[in-house]
């Protein structure tokens, strides 16, 4: 008669101390960081501690569209053609791994994402475009937190390379760790860069900003205002650039933040 299984096995045991050992090393030699660059610098070698080939920690923004001071992330070695093609062709919208990163909060081997969600045609060539360029099978861990754009942390490995699963765990831990500091740290670099370059606008450009917060359009205020529309454009159009933001809400959103407008002005 075979003997059962035990209910604790010595070498479950031992495994998760291991990986408690390697994120809680992780977690305080972060703690001693002091910018994103170092942030990056850890992460790529935690990736290879776990016989990993690439690392990435983003936010899931059009990062084309950022700019200095900007709080949104990006930190990965991944292959730079990979990288060139997913920003140039606008991938980030069909990653299968992004969207599979919504419906849940652990972490997911990227080979189970089929299981997770009903991949289409361009989901599949987003996988096969990575594969064909060196990117095999990865752990994504989700970072989504309401209010805030989406997020990720992913170690991954070469195509062709088997996937470290026993290390699942241990990519749960640190990927959901290095996600906080890196929002942390992008915060204070907001903050230094605000600290040091304070933004100004005019009072008529704040008055075409409080106008567009309350949902008014460019033809609207100029009625409004008793000016241009042309003009009106032209006010949000430098202001949008002074602030590095893409959208007309955005720019309303940062200019309550920094205090210029007032929150109740708006309502």
């Amino acid at each position: 008669m075979g003997r059962a299984r035990p209910m604790f096995d010595m070498g479950d045991s031992l495994a998760a101390a291991q990986s408690f050992r390697m994120a809680q090393e992780f977690v305080e030699r972060a703690k001693a960081l002091d910018t994103l660059q170092d942030l990056a610098g850890l992460l790529e070698a935690t990736a290879k501690d776990m016989s990993f080939d690439y690392y990435a920690l983003i936010h899931h923004v059009d990062h084309r569209l950022s700019v200095n001071g900007a709080a949104s992330v990006r930190l990965e070695n991944y292959p730079r053609p990979w990288v060139e093609r997913f920003l140039a062709q606008q991938l980030y919208s069909w990653d299968p791994i992004h969207i599979a990163s919504y419906a849940t909060n652990l972490a997911f081997a990227w080979s189970d994402v089929p299981e997770m969600i009903n991949l289409s045609r361009k989901h599949k060539a987003v996988l096969a475009s990575a594969a064909d360029e060196g990117l095999g099978d990865g752990i994504t861990v989700p970072a989504n937190l309401p209010g805030e754009a989406n997020g990720s942390c992913s170690f991954a490995v070469r195509t062709g390379k088997s996937l470290p699963r026993e290390h699942m765990g241990t990519v749960q831990l640190i990927g959901a760790f290095a996600f906080q500091m890196a929002r942390n740290l992008a915060l204070e670099a907001t903050r230094s860069i605000k600290t040091h370059e304070r933004i100004s606008l005019s009072p008529r450009q704040l008055d075409c900003i409080l106008l567009a917060g309350r949902g008014k359009s460019d033809w609207e205020i100029a009625t409004i205002l008793g000016i241009k529309e042309d003009t009106v454009t032209e006010h949000m159009n430098t202001a949008r650039e002074r602030y590095g933001v893409a959208r007309r809400m955005q720019l309303v959103l940062r200019v309550v933040h920094d205090g210029q407008i007032a929150l109740s002005d708006l309502l």
